[in-house]
């Protein structure tokens, strides 16, 4: 008799949710087994997580030979692509640890960002909106919210339409219970567009500001 067949339907979503918390907690330990230093060692390109990075890495058979990356607000400032590269293919390994050990490991690869922002001789470097970014969406999730903010701002500045940004810096007010500077931008958001990922953050922070 299949053991499955005799579960209620509760005790098999239990069972199903049990699998994948140790699933996890194997993919953990995996790693958890050596220092964070250790874990993140070796080349990048050979990494899983490798064929899914952005396409200026050059590892997504998707985008080979694209010419997406060209003009005149990009062209030498791409060279320093390879810094976040190998840094995005190690934050996810930073996140199977916990605690002062992740945050550790997520800081040390902000420099995949801070590197290639520092060195971007072009102010009108097209990438900029993106990096800024991405360092903001690390800073968040080390718990750095007026850093986070301060990136993500820059991201707006850079590109006053860049949604991404607007959503970081929405939840970063959102965070720190700065309810008004999150309509603010909320508005803004809505109207370049008014996109459901901004409606459910309209919602969410009408509710906190009727509690």
């Amino acid at each position: 008799m299949n053991p499955l067949k005799i579960l209620s339907p509760h005790q098999f979503i239990t069972l199903m949710l049990l699998v994948g918390i140790s699933s996890m907690a194997g993919a953990h330990l995996a790693y958890a087994q050596q220092p964070w230093r250790e874990a993140v060692q070796g080349s990048w390109k050979e990494r899983p997580t490798a064929k899914n990075l952005p396409p200026f890495c050059g590892t997504n058979p998707k985008y080979k030979n694209h010419t997406l990356f060209t003009g005149p607000n990009y062209g030498g400032d791409m060279g320093y692509a390879n810094h976040l590269c190998g840094a995005l293919t190690s934050i996810p390994i930073c996140r199977t640890y916990f605690g002062r050990e992740r945050i550790e490991c997520l800081n040390y690869f902000t420099e995949g960002y801070t590197y290639w922002i520092s060195h971007a001789k072009n102010p009108n470097f097209a990438l900029l909106p993106y990096l800024h970014t991405g360092l903001g969406g690390l800073y968040f999730e080390m718990g750095k919210k007026p850093d986070a903010i301060s990136q993500f701002l820059l991201a707006i500045k850079k590109n006053p339409k860049y949604l991404k940004a607007y959503k970081g810096l929405i939840d970063a007010f959102i965070d720190l219970k700065q309810y008004d500077n999150a309509q603010l931008y909320l508005n803004k958001a809505m109207t370049i567009k008014p996109h459901k990922a901004f409606k459910r953050r309209q919602v969410k922070l009408n509710k906190l500001k009727s509690a």
